[in-house]
């Protein structure tokens, strides 16, 4: 009876234990499919002069996500989150499938709206050109 119930617990560990495995290399396959998520945004100075660009980010409820200002020198890159997400689903937790709306100040006076379905795998594209004029995209994997 003693030796029934030891084998039995050890059964329910070694079934958590592999559930816990399963579930761990489940969560990287998008990973291994797609790869690395995109990011929020990207920033692409292509200009030959500074510039100052605000960049404010709203959810679907218009709830203020996101209230940055960024200089970029000339061909100068900048995406968000700088350091990249920590692990696949920290996109999905930070910023979950939805309609957002982008916000763009440039120099302080150059204002466009840009909204979005986002997902894991696609980002807002900002660039400016060398004429200092900005656009704005999507960029989809």
């Amino acid at each position: 009876m003693i030796q029934t119930r030891k084998k039995i617990i050890i059964g329910i560990i070694i079934l958590i234990a592999v559930l816990l495995i399963i579930k761990g290399i489940i969560a990287y396959i998008p990973l291994f499919m797609m790869g690395v998520p995109f990011e929020v945004f990207g920033i692409n100075n292509m200009d030959y002069a500074n510039h100052n660009i605000n960049v404010q980010v709203f959810d679907s409820t218009n709830k203020l996500i996101l209230n940055e200002t960024y200089d970029l020198g000339p061909s100068q890159t900048f995406f968000y989150p700088e350091t990249g997400w920590k692990d696949v689903q920290d996109k999905d937790r930070v910023f979950p499938n939805g309609n957002y709306t982008f916000i763009i100040t440039l120099d302080g006076n150059v204002i466009e709206t840009y909204q979005e379905v986002m997902d894991t795998w696609s980002s807002a594209h900002i660039e400016i050109d060398n004429n200092g004029k900005m656009h704005i995209g999507k960029i989809a994997g």
